[in-house]
Parts: structure tokens; C-alpha cells; sequence
């Protein structure tokens, strides 16, 4: 197969189609032009690569591939979300929409989210009829904001509302510094501002624009942590829903979301998991997050059955980290995706038979060889690597196991710790 023309050629014929079809292409689409190229010999490695590639291009790949998860713990994870009603405190805050303009303007708002890529998700008509709405004095939806930290206030719920804001009333900043805000286009009712601006519009509809109430509710001060994460997750209703990564960027942005960050993009972590693990929605840095948080705390104290609330408390603390600490996990980190490339190739992370066939990439593995690599020195390191094939076996029986494979489909903290101890055994077998 000549690697380089099927790369060229299959790239370009994929993207040019995906640029026809709002930047989506499907796994199918992409996976046969892939192996058409290559005369119908296809290898899965170069094909990770190739969806790798079209994702940092900006392609969306459809449906999108799931990796695989276990269960939480249900009985712990439901006690650690018990809250009393008392502790709630959300603070309804009249604001007009001149105050927003004045936010925006003071960039008192963050618009460009980490966690959040799709920020103009709504076409020009459906943002201009939003800004007509508040000249037909029709109500807009309310707003949620997280205002538990001192600073620019997080958009729970309203993001892509106050981006149009941002386009058509404030304007978007450009490159010589001045502002430029959007023409309206497809009002259904005031037709005849169609192609102007917000500052063209007559004094009346101007005033009637920023005198419009909006509803805004804020989560203040003093709410316990768990509780704000469940707001997101209950009133989120954006154009894409937040999942529970992205949430925690929000809540706990810092120079630990900076790290795990970093750690994603380091080509050790990529090579190890074979461009498999997609740095879309932040699963990439989610599994980072996950090597962090069991290997720096004491996960036999610390887990207990709801990865939530061991991953908050394991990014909380990335984020005090100073630099020998961020020195220490990235060095382990290395060590162990370089190990896992090394010893299992294009078996690592994942459940595989007898006869090699493989799953998806497993959280539970991954989550396993951080703790049972992370712990062993280069020199052991590279005993196991001399006997990979017979320590490749030796796992693949274990995968084979009931206990074993029960172990792996559950969160709770007695199945995890029992799943890390069945695999320190084999270790120590090889040692």
C-alpha cells in the first residue's frame, strides 16, 4: 500500500466531500473511500490516524465510535449526590439587556468556553429574530449562570443567546481593534430592517432593545460543588449537551485543565491508544484526568464508587500542583504509555480473545496499567518488555476469567480495587 497517496488523496476526497455536507462525514464514507484507496487493504492503525487527522481538521466523524466504560457504583454514587434542598442557592437577578451589552462589552462573560467548541450554532435568520423578538416585546428565554466564583460569570444555559448579543448588538471585535456588528437578515414581522444594523435601527426599537427585561438566575456563592455540577447537568440545554468532562472544565478551570490538557497532546498518550481515543468533547483529556487522579491520590480511601466526584477531586487538585508535582505525573506518564506501546502494540487498553481480536479501547485498562505500570521501575519496565509475548498471553487468560471480567463491567470500589490486585498479580509473576 502506498501509504503517502492513499494519506493524500483519501484526505482531500474525504474532506472535500465533508465541506459539502457541514464539515460531517460518516465512519462508513470515510473507512471505504480509505480502503478503496488502498486497493481494499486497509490497516486499522493508519485508519485511526487518518479519522485523527480529519477530526483536528475539523471534520465531524458520524455516529461517533463510544469507548468502553463500566458502571458506577449505584448505591454510593446515589448517596453522593444527597443534598438538602436548604443548600440550593440560586438568586433570581434582574437584568436588562443593557446591562448584558455593558458585560459583554467588559468581557464579563466568557463566550469562547473551553468547554464548549459550538458557540455560533444558530443561523443568521434565527439570530436576528431572536433580537426582533425583544423589538415585538415577545419574552426570551431565561438565563443560567454560575456566579459561585469571583470574576466573569459561566453561562450554565444561554450561551448561543448572548453570542448573538455579542454579534448584533455589542459587535465582534476585528483586527484593527474596532467592532463590527452583524446585519439583521430574515426578520419575519420588521422587514424593512432587514440589512441593517442594530445602530442604524430608529431611537425607539434601539431603547425598546436595551429597556427589555431578561430573567437571569444565578448560582451564588457559598453552593456546595456537587451541587453546581448537578445544575449543569439538569438545566444545560444548549445546542450540544455538556457532558460530564466538559463540566468540569467549566467549574474547574485552571493549571490543571491546562495539564491534563498538555498530556493529551503529548504523542506518547496518542501513540499508545492508537489515535483511538478522540480529543472531541474532551475524551482525550478525560482518560489524561483519569491517570492523573489514580496515581496521585490513594484511590483505596478516595474512590468511592462515583468517578464524578474522584475525577473533581483529582482535577482539584492538578490544580494546585506546583511544578515538581506536574514534573512527577508527566515523567509516570511517559513511563507508562511508552510501556503500553511498547508491550501490547495495538492491544493496549483494550479486551482482546484468544485470537487477538480487540475491543474498543476500555477506561477500566487504561485505568488499570496507570496504577500496575505506574508503579514500576524502567528496569522492571523492561523485563516485561522482554517477555511481552508471554505477559500479552498471561493477561489475555485473565481477560478470560468471570471474576475478572465482572470486575471489569463494575465501578464500585470493591470491583475496582479487586480488578487492580488480580492484575498485580500477574505482574508480579513476570517480576
Amino acid at each position: 500500500m502506498d501509504s503517502l497517496r492513499v494519506w493524500t488523496d483519501g484526505i482531500k476526497e474525504i474532506e472535500d466531500f465533508a465541506r459539502e455536507n457541514r464539515n460531517e462525514v460518516s465512519f462508513f464514507v470515510v473507512q471505504d473511500i480509505i480502503k478503496n484507496k488502498a486497493n481494499g487493504v486497509m490497516d486499522e492503525d493508519f485508519l485511526n490516524r487518518v479519522l485523527y487527522q480529519l477530526r483536528d481538521d475539523g471534520i465531524r466523524i458520524l455516529p461517533l465510535d463510544e469507548d468502553e466504560d463500566y458502571d458506577e457504583g449505584e448505591e454510593e454514587r446515589e448517596e453522593s449526590w444527597q443534598f438538602a434542598p436548604s443548600d440550593v442557592n440560586i438568586t433570581q437577578v434582574p437584568i436588562t439587556i443593557s446591562n448584558m451589552m455593558e458585560r459583554l462589552e467588559n468581557d464579563d462573560f466568557d463566550l469562547s468556553p473551553t468547554f464548549q467548541r459550538n458557540r455560533n450554532l444558530w443561523d443568521a435568520r434565527k439570530q436576528s429574530q431572536l433580537i426582533e423578538s425583544l423589538m415585538l416585546k415577545i419574552p426570551i428565554p431565561a438565563f443560567y449562570f454560575d456566579a459561585s466564583k469571583e470574576g466573569r460569570w459561566v453561562v450554565i444555559d444561554g450561551l448561543q443567546r448572548l453570542t448573538v448579543f455579542q454579534n448584533y448588538l455589542v459587535g465582534v471585535q476585528q483586527e484593527d481593534g474596532s467592532k463590527k456588528k452583524s446585519c439583521f437578515s430574515g426578520l419575519q414581522y420588521l422587514t424593512d430592517f432587514n440589512g441593517k444594523t442594530f445602530d442604524q435601527l430608529p431611537r425607539q426599537y434601539i431603547r425598546r432593545i436595551k429597556e427589555s427585561s431578561v430573567v437571569a438566575y444565578n448560582v451564588m456563592k457559598g453552593t456546595p460543588e456537587m451541587i453546581v455540577f448537578n445544575i449543569f447537568q439538569r438545566i444545560n440545554t444548549g445546542g450540544v449537551q455538556l457532558n460530564d468532562q466538559e463540566i468540569r472544565q467549566a467549574l474547574y478551570s485552571g493549571k490543571g485543565t491546562d495539564f491534563i490538557k498538555e498530556l493529551a497532546e503529548r504523542e506518547e498518550f496518542k501513540e499508545a491508544t492508537q489515535f483511538a481515543v478522540k480529543p472531541d468533547r474532551m475524551l482525550d483529556r478525560e482518560y489524561t484526568l483519569r491517570f492523573l487522579s489514580f496515581t496521585e491520590m490513594d484511590y483505596q480511601k478516595e474512590y468511592k464508587g462515583d468517578i464524578n466526584s474522584f475525577l473533581i477531586k483529582g482535577l482539584k487538585k492538578a490544580n494546585d500542583f506546583e511544578d515538581p508535582d506536574r514534573d512527577r505525573v508527566r515523567e509516570r506518564f511517559v513511563k507508562v504509555m511508552n510501556a503500553c506501546r511498547d508491550v501490547f502494540g495495538r492491544l493496549a487498553f483494550r479486551k482482546y480473545n484468544q485470537s487477538f481480536r480487540r475491543g474498543p479501547i476500555s477506561k477500566a485498562i487504561f485505568e488499570i496499567w496507570a496504577i500496575c505500570f505506574g508503579e514500576l521501575s524502567e528496569e522492571e519496565l523492561g523485563i516485561i518488555r522482554n517477555k511481552k509475548d508471554e505477559f500479552i498471553h498471561a493477561f489475555g487468560n485473565l481477560l478470560a476469567t468471570p471474576e475478572f471480567v465482572s470486575a471489569l463491567k463494575s465501578g464500585d470500589s470493591y470491583a475496582f480495587i479487586r480488578r487492580v490486585a488480580m492484575t498485580r498479580e500477574i505482574v508480579k509473576e513476570f517480576l
